[in-house]
């Protein structure tokens, strides 16, 4: 398997932080907030498993992702400090961080199971019918509203295969509860992807967690970059990392 890694060094025994993506996204995405956080700290940007600069040689689930994230912080020899993750990159670094006690900054991280509404259920039940009719020949294609998420529609065969299995690997209270690492976790007000109610829990049932609420959807980051690379950078100074 391919590595894509950025790396920056500012100081060799300064503050270490690695970004992690999202998932069907790259490196690309974080590389905008990395770059105002590398004039203050060393960075590390991955490009995670499963995009077209790291192709995935079979299906991973979230225990082949967080083995895979722990040998490529060995062989960089770059032990985080803070790990800013969003999204799916904010579900990884929990499952790290509950291994090995890291501070997070976690941006609209889907660590959190969502609660099944009446709507959601009522889509997946359809989903089953309109699967039946198909194969039966009975209908000659499945509506697409009920076709799952978009990253679900745009995967196909070992991404795919993934998508479903990461999907469905979320942390438990009982998991939570045990949490050791400090979580700063930033969430967009207008987000579709991941509810505040999410948000909630996460906060809850972590013993050290600050949410803060920001304007924008699911990836507010990238209009915020100057507001988060300065809360990273009063994180850096107040754990005083040497």
């Amino acid at each position: 398997m391919e590595k894509s890694v950025y790396k920056k060094i500012l100081k060799k025994d300064g503050t270490n932080i690695v970004f992690l993506h999202g998932y069907g996204q790259n490196k690309e995405m974080m590389l905008p907030l990395a770059k105002r956080v590398e004039k203050y700290a060393n960075v590390m940007v991955l490009d995670l498993p499963g995009n077209k600069n790291n192709p995935l040689p079979y299906p991973f689930g979230i225990e082949d992702y967080i083995l895979y994230l722990e040998k490529v912080i060995k062989e960089e020899e770059f032990i985080p400090n803070i790990i800013v993750g969003h999204s799916f990159g904010g579900k990884l670094a929990t499952f790290y961080a509950l291994r090995h006690p890291t501070t997070l900054l976690l941006l609209s991280p889907s660590s959190i199971k969502p609660q099944k509404s009446l709507k959601r259920w009522t889509k997946i039940k359809l989903y089953k019918i309109c699967k039946f009719c198909y194969k039966k020949g009975i209908i000659k294609h499945i509506p697409k509203c009920l076709l799952g998420s978009i990253d679900y529609q745009n995967s196909q065969g070992i991404n795919r295969e993934t998508f479903v299995r990461i999907v469905n690997s979320y942390l438990t209270k009982k998991d939570l509860k045990q949490f050791q690492s400090e979580i700063f976790l930033i969430y967009g007000n207008n987000d579709t992807e991941i509810s505040y109610k999410q948000m909630q829990k996460l906060k809850k049932w972590t013993p050290n967690t600050h949410l803060i609420v920001i304007n924008g959807d699911h990836f507010a980051y990238l209009l915020s970059g100057s507001a988060i690379s300065n809360l990273i950078f009063e994180i850096a100074k107040e754990k005083a990392w040497k």
